[in-house]
C-alpha cells in the first residue's frame, strides 16, 4: 500500500538488492502525517486569529497553538492508523517486518486458502501473485505459493524455489523458515514417487 522507499535503493545497479537487511521504510505514513497536519492546522490557525484578536496575542494564538495541537493530532491518528512498525522504519528502528506483512496482507492470504482448500488453484496462485507483486520476500506468501506449486499444479522445482527463496531470508529459528524446510522436503519426495 503506497510508495515503500528501500534504503540504498538509489545507489544500486537496477535490479540489485539493495542488500541492506533493514525493514523498507513505508512513506504513506509521511504523507498521512502531512495530510492530517493540513487538515487540522487550518482550523486551528482560523480559532487561534479569533482568538489573537480578543487576546492580542497573535503570535502564540495563531501560529505557536495551532502547529502544537495539529501536529499533536496527527500523531494520534498515525499511531492508531499504522501499524508501528511502519512507524519505527522511518527512523530506521523496526523489528520485525514480517508481523507487518501478516497484519497487511491476511486477508488476501485467507481467500488464497480458501481457493487452495475448493480446488481452485489457478485463482489461488493469481491471488497469492498479487500479493507478492507488492511485497516479493514476503515469507509467508511465499511459502503459500510454493504450497499452491506443489499440491495443486505438481511443479516440484517451482515449488522447491519459493521455500528455498523463505530459507533464504527468514532467520532459521522463525516458522516461516521451519515450514519452508518441511514443505521442501515433501516436494523432494513427492518428486521422487
Amino acid at each position: 500500500m503506497g510508495v515503500t522507499y528501500h534504503p540504498g535503493e538509489f545507489n544500486s545497479m537496477p535490479g540489485q538488492a539493495s542488500g541492506t537487511g533493514q525493514v523498507p521504510r513505508d512513506l504513506t505514513v509521511v504523507g498521512d502525517f502531512v495530510k492530517y497536519f493540513v487538515i487540522l492546522y487550518i482550523p486551528f490557525v482560523i480559532i487561534g486569529i479569533i482568538i489573537g484578536l480578543i487576546f492580542k496575542s497573535f503570535f502564540t494564538a495563531a501560529l505557536v497553538n495551532p502547529i502544537i495541537y495539529a501536529g499533536g493530532i496527527a500523531v494520534i491518528i498515525i499511531v492508531i492508523k499504522h501499524d508501528v512498525n511502519d512507524i519505527l522504519a522511518l527512523a530506521g528502528r523496526a523489528k520485525d517486518q514480517q508481523l507487518a506483512l501478516h497484519i497487511r496482507y491476511g486477508q488476501a492470504l485467507q481467500k488464497t486458502s480458501i481457493l487452495m482448500a475448493a480446488g481452485k488453484y489457478d485463482e489461488a496462485l493469481r491471488s497469492v501473485n498479487a500479493v507478492l507483486k507488492k511485497e516479493p520476500e514476503y515469507a509467508n506468501a511465499l511459502n503459500l505459493k510454493g504450497q499452491i506449486q506443489l499440491e495443486g499444479f505438481g511443479r516440484y522445482a517451482a515449488a522447491r524455489s519459493c521455500f528455498e527463496k523463505v530459507m533464504d531470508l527468514a532467520e532459521p529459528e522463525s516458522e516461516d523458515y521451519r515450514l519452508a524446510e518441511s514443505l521442501a522436503m515433501a516436494a523432494y519426495k513427492a518428486e521422487e514417487r
